[in-house]
């Protein structure tokens, strides 16, 4: 039985969020109804908010962990109490986007729809992991996974475009999933972010986009593109204009434009070589092109494996307290709406002359 007949959501009409009260649902044969404890909001929720992207789904939402409330008939495997995350991309099921064309995790209950459960999308998490670092889950996994690709090119240095949550925690694993000699360089958008970045990783080189980062980076240089999807083109045209052949990798995380394309990669549809790393297979689908007399690896990747989910929260679970620096900001559902709608109605990550890294909402949060 459900403990309550109606939630709490956040609800988004056009770039405004409003917290509405819902009717809770039952879930049907084969699904689950899960209570999120603390939903982390990212870029691309930001992005489907302020309208950057169509994506239908009214909650947005995918980055959280929650406890199983009910058990639908024929589901086994979990029980009530079952802490839990959801992998919010459907490998072989595009009608399951999780706060993409489904309803997200921005409410204080959700049911998981029969084909994400029987899909295995649904996974057991550490019950000593805290709620606010588990937002991190899905986030740190996908970062890994992008460092693992760059790093079969055995680049001399890691280049990021962004200093959001994801360009930030790729400079922060950066030398242990790449090597632990590798210099890491990041191209910031505002003064905050690089002053945020100097303070917390003391180790990166931190630019201007328009500083001649290119003569401070040394070898052989593997990208990492970070950024909202309107920019992700313009970074890697950037990073190969501004480097030439000392470019051996490139890999967008952040979102790409439907059919994307370079002049400077003429027939290459970055899109579709993001798109063929749905799920985060291994080894990464890649293509490969020529810059002068330089090889480069394109890969990039939409989502990874519940393998790569659990590894990432048991990690996670054993990770230094400075990991948590990240979430910069941690409000009830009624603050975060605010904040959230601060940010994605003024379009803007500085709030009281303070950079939001990432924002967590507590929807069920007991730590």
């Amino acid at each position: 039985m459900t403990t309550q007949s109606t939630h709490r959501a956040i609800v988004r009409q056009g770039s405004h969020s409003t917290v509405e009260e819902r009717r809770t649902p039952t879930p049907g044969p084969g699904e689950l109804l899960i209570a999120p404890e603390s939903v982390s909001l990212c870029g691309t929720d930001i992005q489907i908010v302020r309208g950057d992207r169509d994506d239908p789904s009214p909650i947005v939402g995918h980055e959280g962990a929650a406890r199983v409330m009910e058990v639908g008939t024929g589901v086994s495997g979990f029980a009530v109490g079952d802490r839990v995350v959801v992998n919010p991309t459907h490998p072989h099921d595009s009608s399951f986007l999780l706060g993409h064309n489904v309803e997200g995790l921005f409410q204080q209950r959700v049911v998981i729809g029969a084909s994400a459960v029987g899909g295995g999308l649904v996974s057991l998490l550490p019950t000593d992991l805290s709620s606010a670092r588990a937002t991190l889950v899905e986030p740190y996994a996908v970062v890994r996974y992008a460092l693992s690709c760059l790093a079969r090119e055995t680049p001399e240095t890691l280049l990021i475009f962004g200093d959001g949550l994801i360009g930030n925690l790729a400079a922060t694993l950066a030398r242990s999933v790449l090597f632990p000699t590798v210099d890491v360089a990041m191209v910031h958008r505002t003064e905050l972010g690089t002053k945020w970045t100097a303070n917390h990783l003391p180790y990166v080189k931190n630019f201007a986009v328009d500083d001649e980062w290119e003569r401070h980076l040394t070898g052989s240089v593997a990208v990492l593109v970070a950024t909202h999807r309107a920019g992700t083109v313009a970074s890697i045209d950037a990073a190969l204009r501004r480097l030439g052949d000392r470019v051996v990798a490139v890999h967008p995380i952040g979102g790409v434009p439907a059919k994307a394309t370079s002049d400077l990669l003429p027939g290459v549809d970055i899109a579709g070589v993001r798109q063929a790393n749905t799920g985060g297979p291994t080894p990464p689908a890649v293509t490969t092109f020529t810059r002068g007399s330089q090889r480069v690896a394109l890969t990039g990747n939409r989502g990874v494996t519940n393998g790569q989910l659990t590894a990432a929260a048991t990690a996670l679970t054993f990770a230094e307290d400075s990991i948590d620096g990240l979430l910069t900001h941690r409000r009830g559902i009624d603050e975060g709406t605010a904040l959230m709608n601060t940010i994605c109605e003024q379009r803007t990550r500085i709030v009281d002359d303070e950079l939001v890294i990432r924002l967590v909402v507590d929807l069920n949060s007991h730590d």
